[in-house]
């Protein structure tokens, strides 16, 4: 049987690189935007309107904009926003690994396991977020006029399935870096 040894790290071919580059800088401008967008959007009442109204569950209920609910507001959604903060910052550095040609480390393989736990956490967060924001906005209506919402649907679903997938595909890279070590030092 033939082995075919590679030095390491493995030399990234320039196509790797390029794309490892981009994903990794694609996803800091991504974090930087989240972060950006949350208090623009609990500072415009324009935007936060229109947000309510299509995109929370409250819909056409009454709610009440001060500075305490945006404050309040900027500070549940940043929580509910950690994990795929956190998920994103995983992903930058796992690709600015690929870029430097760093493709079969075990530290590559613990990055996509964390990304993992991040979308179950986020999955796990968001009713929790949601309901904390009903809450919120509604909390200096009249007495009776308070709303909680608590809802799970099928992107949290989806978001818990693609976390675990992703452990496992990091379970399955660990055995792989390893076996690929092992390889390596047979000449």
């Amino acid at each position: 049987m033939s082995v075919i040894a590679f030095p390491y790290p493995v030399p990234a071919e320039p196509r790797l690189r390029r794309i490892g580059r981009i994903v990794a800088v694609g996803a800091l401008v991504c974090v930087a935007g989240a972060v950006i967008a949350v208090p623009l959007l609990w500072s415009s009442d324009e935007v936060l309107r229109h947000w309510i109204a299509t995109q929370s569950p409250l819909g056409a209920q009454p709610f009440t904009l001060n500075p305490g609910t945006r404050f309040a507001g900027a500070l549940i959604s940043l929580i509910g926003l950690a994990p795929v903060l956190y998920a994103l910052l995983q992903l930058s550095m796992l690709f600015s690994r690929f870029a430097r040609g760093e493709v079969f480390v075990t530290e590559n393989a613990w990055r996509i396991r964390r990304m993992g736990l991040a979308l179950i956490v986020g999955a796990l967060i968001s009713p929790l977020v949601q309901m904390l924001t009903t809450v919120n906005l509604t909390r200096a209506n009249q007495p009776g006029q308070i709303v909680v919402m608590f809802g799970i649907d099928q992107s949290h679903a989806l978001s818990v399935l693609s976390g675990l997938a992703l452990i496992a595909f990091a379970t399955v890279m660990v055995d792989a870096v390893r076996l690929w070590h092992e390889n390596s030092e047979i000449i």
